[in-house]
């Protein structure tokens, strides 16, 4: 059957009885080739084939694969391809005319059809959303462009007011570009941002130099002691060994006996000369986990470094119990207006610095929302410095400045203990030059508890009372309030 029906609908019945009749025409070809004897034998086979197929005729009977094809035939006429229903419906017709063949040829092609049919959907979602996202961008441009164009106008009005504006000036430009609160931050978030950059790179490329200048001359070192070291306690083993064997002479040995301690001596040479070959160092798996230590130390000192001028603007003066740098939104406009329009003084300058430890605070927040671990401690006092900022309150801003700090000290301490207990596990000198890190150095201590302003002013009143404050709010609160704090 299968070489009679090649395809689904590809053999009309027109089509089989055709070759049926070619070959019916091969046989009789191959009939006339038979000896007498054959074609008699053939005659009758061919005669009760006959009359099989007239009986089976006349009783309503049909050639199977004459009929299979004529269904097949009906089946394709009903067949839209633009609707996928007319496939199924052309399934379940072959199934119920018992032939599974062409049913499931007939299922391959509406597989195929629905494959066609996604993937054109596909193209066109990807075309509308191709489409969608240049819109986007170029709507996004152009409001870079727009906003590009407005912080270059705001600046040249900033420019043109001169260092003698007053707040009300600085106050009505602000106010044509929007809400001032707003428009303050996002030109406090532009300059920091860009300054924080350019003064972490260069922070911490100046470390990165130093840092690895320390490290060289600290391995040139170890290696030129280790050497001396060496050569030392090689020269003194030779010395003894040769003060043995000119005894062993002395005492008349002989020259079997001379060669046999000479032979001894070099193999005590040579083994001590492979114990000495220098310090024990850290197998790479661990030198690269120490890598990273080392890095996250030094990110650590200079975020220290990045918070000190900042906590020192905004200290209480301990005479005048006044901080050199006063926080509110229109001393911020001012001191913003005053760097941006290059008419800096000491106090722009003082703020500047407080923008670099916030947006410090920024970056760090930022790194551990991507994923990157952070001390949680130190995350945490980052959002309270950032929150106690954006409500221009000077004293929360230094108690935040200072907790961020102390947390960085704190993490930093725990990196150099995890550095130095690895090496000490693997058997390594200190990389710091003794077992345990160097303590920091003590800090101010915020408490965990804010101190009401009831009790802040009674203590004003009465500084006498130091001590029983301290004992409630906490040792050295009192002379920090009172502005006797280091």
């Amino acid at each position: 059957m299968a070489d009679i029906v090649p395809t689904l609908f590809g053999l009309t019945p027109e089509a089989y009885q055709q070759r049926q009749a070619a070959e019916a025409d091969r046989m009789a070809l191959e009939y006339a080739q038979l000896s007498p004897m054959q074609q008699a034998q053939f005659a009758i086979g061919r005669s009760a084939y006959q009359l099989a197929g007239a009986l089976g005729g006349a009783l309503g009977g049909r050639d199977p694969v004459l009929q299979m094809i004529s269904t097949r035939q009906a089946v394709a006429r009903e067949i839209d391809p633009n609707d996928l229903e007319t496939y199924k419906a052309g399934i379940l017709k072959l199934r119920d005319a018992n032939d599974p063949v062409g049913a499931m040829q007939l299922t391959q092609v509406l597989q195929e059809r629905l494959k066609s049919t996604a993937e054109i959907g596909r193209l066109e979602a990807a075309t509308q959303a191709s489409r969608a996202q240049a819109s986007k961008t170029a709507e996004e441009e152009r409001r870079i462009r727009l906003s590009a164009e407005q912080s270059e106008k705001l600046q040249e009005q900033l420019n043109a007011l001169g260092p003698d504006a007053t707040d009300e000036q600085v106050l009505g430009i602000l106010t044509r570009y929007g809400n001032p609160e707003k428009v303050l931050s996002a030109l406090q978030t532009k300059q920091a941002r860009q300054e924080t950059q350019d003064f972490r790179a260069a922070q911490a490329q100046q470390q990165r130099d130093f840092q690895a200048q320390q490290a060289e001359l600290a391995r040139q070192a170890r290696e030129q002691q280790a050497e001396r070291d060496r050569e030392i306690r090689l020269q003194m083993a030779a010395d003894a060994n040769n003060a043995r064997i000119e005894a062993a002479k002395e005492r008349g040995a002989t020259q079997m006996q001379i060669a046999q301690m000479q032979i001894a001596g070099r193999k005590e040479l040579a083994t001590l000369a492979a114990s000495l070959k220098g310090p024990k160092v850290l197998p790479s798996g661990l030198q690269k986990d120490e890598d990273k230590d080392l890095e996250l130390i030094d990110n650590f000192e200079a975020r220290k470094e990045t918070l000190a001028p900042a906590i020192q603007a905004l200290t209480p003066d301990p005479k005048t119990n006044k901080p050199f740098l006063e926080l509110g939104p229109l001393a911020n406009a001012r001191y913003l207006a005053q760097n941006v329009s290059g008419n800096s003084t000491d106090q722009s300058r003082a703020f500047a610095n407080l923008q670099r430890a916030v947006q410090e605070a920024t970056n760090l927040k930022t790194d551990a929302a991507k994923g990157v671990q952070t001390d949680k401690d130190v995350l945490r006092f980052a959002n309270e410095l950032i929150a106690a900022f954006g409500k221009y309150d000077t004293k929360t801003t230094l108690d935040a400045l200072i907790n961020f700090r102390t947390a960085t000290e704190k993490a930093q301490d725990r990196t150099r203990t995890r550095l130095e207990s690895r090496r000490e596990s693997q058997g390594v000198e200190a990389y710091f030059g003794d077992k345990r890190p160097r303590p920091a150095a003590p800090t101010q201590q915020v408490p965990a508890v804010a101190i009401p302003q009831q009790a802040i002013d009674y203590l004003r009143q009465n500084p006498n009372l130091k001590a029983d404050f301290d004992k409630k709010y906490g040792s050295g609160q009192a002379d920090r309030i009172l502005g006797g704090g280091k």
